[in-house]
């Protein structure tokens, strides 16, 4: 495990204010510009292979020669061209987000992992202490269906899942 990331609260609470509110006005500016699929439509899309956009650049050139195979496929250059240059601008961005994003997920899993792991040893201990001291059962009666082993619990349904990292951006 990485060594423990002890900051203060109060101010990553103040940081994250701030960046909200920047993200919040990228938001606003942005908003108008990118567009929003829903689940099935980014299911049903077709997913470009890479380094399709080098090769499309050609393709544009050869089919400004070729107007007539252009047209029979319905190829526009301009408005392949304009969906290439957008990806170039927004590239940049993707890459800072997408860092930001991996930085988040990685603080979440990390400080998850940092409260849990000394909460399931507290635990395990006062679930032994309350055999000689049965006051502690009612500080480890609410708290099993989320601490206690498979075996401990009977078998039952698995615990919930452990806190996971998100998922990357979509194209991440």
């Amino acid at each position: 495990m990485p060594t423990p990331t002890r900051i203060d609260t109060a101010e990553l609470e103040l940081a994250t204010a701030k960046a909200r509110k920047k993200i919040d006005e990228a938001f606003a500016l942005l908003a108008p510009y990118l567009v929003v699929l829903n689940e099935a439509e980014r299911a049903a899309i077709p997913r470009a292979r890479e380094g399709f956009e080098q090769a499309t650049r050609s393709l544009c050139r050869a089919m400004a020669e070729h107007t007539a195979v252009a047209t029979a496929a319905g190829f526009s250059s301009d408005a392949v061209l304009e969906d290439l240059n957008n990806l170039d601008v927004i590239r940049p961005l993707f890459e800072r987000v997408e860092e930001l994003w991996q930085r988040l997920a990685d603080s979440r899993l990390a400080w998850s992992a940092e409260a849990w792991s000394p909460s399931l040893v507290a635990y395990g201990v006062a679930k032994a202490a309350s055999e000689v001291n049965p006051a502690l059962r009612t500080v480890t009666a609410p708290l099993a269906k989320i601490f206690a082993t498979r075996r401990a619990r009977g078998g039952e349904e698995p615990p919930p899942q452990p806190v996971q990292s998100p998922e990357p951006p979509p194209g991440a």
